[in-house]
């Protein structure tokens, strides 16, 4: 920490694209599971489907036998000062007996197996969190993830921590530091009677530590440039060849591990007015977090690397005994909140920690190792990965699968090309039929045969993260085909770019700012005013109709709407780019709806929600694309055009010039609405965001960000989140939105009835009412999903050509064949079915075994003259997963599959998908997708734009106000 005469707040400025390309790095990447020592089978109350329950290794430990070995068994000797009246007169008495520990019990739902995922933590007899100025300020939780070797645990050392990134600044407080003050020597021990000051003079409300610095520590807590603070430093785990980094004090140095965009860190979780609470934490493996090493190889044990998760309570007593006095009404008051940070000594004697077991990290098998490759939907992206690396493994790398998530039009251009080296595409449609979808051309080549295995039951969905004062929301939310349609077409005022009440000349620091002459309330359409009293409402929580649906509760956005003081940041769902079926399927069960069909195609004439006297108008520029006309599109366009008012400039806001500082050049800046909505690129990446609170819209300006022609001025992004008032969600997959333990949307009629979310209920009996199309694959229609059925159900097919090489051939049927019987156990082991995958019932497993039969009989007939080959025919007119062959029918033209002996359910189809991609005619939003297109690319760059990352001198700022 540096030191508090130093008088200029400086910014820590890092290059946007190098930032945001570090975040991807980091979030988008899945550590896969590998083989563990035990079987993580589910245990009774964990559901398949959304992964929410417990697993067999989940622990619950009270406060006061809160320190666990690497067994996860209570180190008695330890927890004994917590458990011994006798122990009144010891340094930290006070704190020991403080009533926010003794009844604190907290539950982690998994330690086993672990990978890149979410895990929830939940607590029960802690006292109801304070806020100040809207951020916690006592009786919170602080939790982390460390490495450490030893069996008693980790240093705070080793911990990933102190990004100062999640409290919004909006006090005083440092608890989100690595550091603070030393205490002055005192004759009395530290006490609520006795407080001790701080050895710099400040006086006692500072929180000093007198256990610091802690003698004997690997690194000086000493701080390198204040001798009277401390600073624990970031020691990073051993690197594979047994090198160790130095130690890392403050965050210049620590960015280079971790930063607020990539770490797990939870810096304030909140307890509600029963003192209960739940959080979801992310569980980073070596790949994400390299500085920890979760998972990696430890050179010193040649084992893999095991981690723990630290939890440090924070009640209402600093180690030096003074005692804050929390007063909600009264923001930034002195002495109204916790400073200390919990890495320090004292603070860190209070801690619980939890042993985490990681399933080992595969290492890659030697480079020139033949490899077989596949594609497909992002859908079955995380059962893919389980399945290969236990394939792999039984293969000892003399064969390895390799796996690459595509769009549909990707996985017909690689089968279509002979040379591609792809033999098998994991789709939810017949190879080539989005073609006649999209109206694009269809492709240049015929298509070979090919066959169809079924591989997964899975299921599109939106996941939610919301926390309020009383803590994470746990309830599913409920969206109606009215409330998504909304949702989708920027109808509410914080979606549209040049709804911008607040921004005045001089709001940013040193008077540099934005000109903007009048409150811009938007379009006339939007009917908005500058309170927002009238017109569209302001975001989705403000909507009657969600209101009825859900009650007020989840309506916790930040304190006001307002993000740094510069702009109104919207509530929109994060939503994918691509052109799929799967984003088809969710326009379609709106179209299936009445209301949100004719509202979507004359929508000035608006919906009236329950409990709300506004109409919501629809965007001209989106009533032209007549949304509600079947065929549903299959994308989500970004629409809107701004057309009117004096900030109005080719679809966006523009603010005028900037202000410059000196010697900068004046320009215009201008926001659309991919800067204020860019895309994510998958469904992983919409996941992880939402867990890691990161919403990556571009809400305020700033002076000092990086433009993308490279210069200094640009629409800037925000970190995390703030605790306590965080509401992000999105587009994702069942799978990981399980592994990332968000909360399912359920989907409901528009008076809240028929309410149907993602379970393994809901799966099974969509699955049952799910029809073959004129391929045989099974489709699940969302107007009609059957009697409790999730209407958004996908099943995942492995499509094989049959004109490859036997050995190719071969190498696929394996992967189907373990794929469709071991790779549907549930687990979370490498070959495991993960959560978010239903189990694949017995009939289609036998028509993924039939296809494993006819590779291998294709790849080895039997040398006999009277071979025959298979004739066309028309697939069996059954529905769901009854008898007949509807789930197994190749398609494409060229040879016919051969066989001596006929396997049941295979047939050979013409390329009717080809024939009407030629003669459908093209979507009405066709060219919006190509202006789409062009604009993603134009966001992306705006997406890696600078990021200012908050320096310690803002640290001694926020100390010196609050002296």
């Amino acid at each position: 920490m540096s030191s508090r005469s130093d008088t200029i707040l400086s910014r820590i400025r890092w290059s946007g694209a190098l930032a945001a390309l570090a975040a991807l790095a980091a979030l988008v990447a899945i550590g896969p599971p590998g083989s563990a020592r035990a079987s993580a089978a589910t245990g009774s109350s964990f559901d398949q489907i959304t992964g929410s329950g417990l697993t067999p290794s989940a622990v619950t430990v009270s406060w006061k036998e809160g320190l666990l070995n690497d067994s996860n068994q209570a180190i008695t000797a330890s927890n004994a000062v917590r458990n011994d009246p006798t122990q009144a007169n010891t340094p930290l008495y006070f704190m020991y007996q403080d009533p926010d520990f003794q009844n604190l019990q907290v539950k982690v739902s998994q330690t086993e197996d672990l990978a890149d995922q979410g895990i929830t933590v939940s607590w029960s007899g802690a006292s109801p969190t304070n806020f100040v100025g809207g951020a916690p300020a006592d009786n919170v939780l602080q939790i982390m993830e460390c490495y450490g070797d030893s069996s008693s645990g980790p240093s705070p050392q080793d911990c990933e921590f102190g990004t100062d990134s999640q409290l919004g600044g909006q006090t005083g407080s440092l608890m989100s530091t690595r550091g603070g003050d030393l205490c002055a020597a005192s004759t009395q021990p530290p006490g609520p009677g006795n407080p001790i000051a701080s050895l710099n003079g400040q006086n006692a409300l500072w929180g000093c530590d007198p256990e610091e610095p802690v003698q004997g520590a690997s690194a000086s807590d000493v701080s390198p440039t204040d001798p009277t603070q401390y600073e624990v430093p970031f020691v990073p785990a051993p690197a594979a060849d047994g090198t160790q980094g130095s130690p890392a004090y403050g965050r210049d140095e620590t960015n280079q591990y971790f930063n607020a965009f990539n770490s797990n860190e939870v810096e304030a979780a909140v307890s509600g007015s029963d003192g209960s609470g739940e959080t979801q934490f992310v569980t980073l493996t070596g790949t994400q977090a390299p500085g920890l090493g979760c998972g990696l190889l430890d050179p010193s044990t040649g084992q893999s690397r095991n981690c723990w998760l630290v939890i440090v309570p924070r009640g209402e007593y600093e180690p030096n005994g003074y005692q804050v006095n929390p007063n909600p009404g009264a923001p930034e008051s002195a002495g109204s909140y916790i400073v200390s940070s919990p890495l320090s000594a004292s603070n860190w004697a209070m801690r619980i920690q939890v042993h985490l077991d990681y399933a080992p990290q595969q290492n890659f098998c030697p480079i020139g190792t033949k490899e077989t490759e596949t594609v497909g939907t992002q859908l079955v992206e995380r059962a893919v990965q389980s399945w290969q690396l236990a394939l792999n493994a039984q293969a000892n790398c003399s064969r390895i699968f390799g796996y690459s998530a595509v769009t549909e039009a990707e996985s017909t251009t690689q089968l279509d090309n002979s040379s591609s080296g792809v033999g098998l595409a994991f789709t939810t449609i017949p190879i080539g039929s989005e073609a006649a979808r999209d109206g694009t051309a269809p492709p240049p080549n015929p298509l070979p045969p090919m066959l169809y295995a079924p591989v997964a039951v899975t299921a599109d969905a939106f996941g939610f993260n919301i926390s309020n004062a009383n803590g994470f929301y746990a309830t599913p939310v409920d969206l109606s085909p009215e409330l998504l349609a909304k949702a989708l077409t920027q109808t509410y005022a914080s979606d549209i770019p040049d709804y911008y009440p607040t921004a005045t000349v001089g709001s940013q620091a040193g008077g540099v700012g934005i000109v903007n002459p009048v409150n811009d309330v938007g379009p006339p359409w939007l009917g908005q005013n500058l309170t927002g009293t009238s017109g569209n409402p302001l975001n989705i929580s403000f909507d009657g109709q969600f209101q009825a649906l859900n009650g007020t509760q989840p309506k916790v956005f930040p304190n006001g709407t307002f993000a740094n003081g510069n702009g109104f940041a919207p509530l929109a769902p994060m939503l994918t780019p691509d052109n799929s079926a799967l984003n088809q399927q969710i326009w379609q069960w709106i179209q299936a709806d009445p209301g949100a069909k004719a509202w979507l195609n004359k929508g000035t004439q608006g919906i009236i929600a329950p409990g709300n006297a506004l109409s919501e108008n629809v965007d001209p520029s989106y009533e032209k694309l007549q949304l509600g006309t079947p065929p549903a599109i299959d994308s989500f366009p970004r629409a809107y055009s701004c057309v009117t008012g004096a900030l109005c400039k080719n679809g966006c806001l523009n603010e005028g010039p900037d202000i410059p500082e000196s010697g900068s050049p004046v320009k215009d800046v201008t926001r659309c609405s991919l800067d204020l909505l860019p895309y994510v690129n998958n469904y992983d990446q919409a996941a992880t965001n939402i867990l890691a609170g990161i919403d990556p819209v571009f809400i305020h300006w700033d002076s000092e960000a990086i433009a993308p022609d490279g210069s200094t001025g640009w629409w800037d992004t925000e970190p995390p989140q703030q605790l306590g008032s965080r509401w992000l969600w999105g587009i994702s997959d069942t799978s990981d939105l399980a592994a990332d333990g968000l909360v399912d949307a359920q989907l409901c009629s528009n008076a809240g009835t028929n309410c149907v979310g993602p379970s393994t209920a809901s799966l099974t009996a969509a699955l049952d009412s799910a029809k073959a199309d004129s391929t045989g694959l099974l489709e699940v229609n969302p107007a009609s999903p059957g009697t409790g059925g999730y209407p958004l159900t996908q099943v995942v097919y492995a499509a094989v050509p049959t004109n490859q090489p036997a050995a190719e051939l071969n190498d696929y049927a394996d992967l189907i064949d373990y794929a469709a019987t071991a790779g549907q156990t549930p687990g979370s082991t490498s070959g495991d079915l993960p959560p978010g995958y239903l189990p694949l019932p017995a009939n289609l497993q036998a028509k993924a075994m039939a296809v494993v039969a006819q590779l291998r009989a294709d790849a080895s007939p039997a040398p006999s003259p009277s071979t025959s080959s298979t004739t066309a025919s028309q697939p069996a007119s059954g529905t769901g997963t009854g008898t007949g062959s509807n789930s197994l029918t190749p398609s494409g033209g060229g040879r016919p599959v051969s066989s001596t002996t006929p396997v049941a359910g295979v047939s050979i189809r013409p390329p009717s998908a080809q024939l009407a991609a030629a003669r459908t005619p093209g979507q009405p939003v066709g060219s919006v997708r190509w202006l789409l297109l062009a604009v993603v690319i134009a966001g992306a760059a705006c997406a890696i734009s600078g990021t200012v990352l908050r320096s310690d001198g803002v640290v001694r700022w926020l100390r010196r106000m609050r002296a």
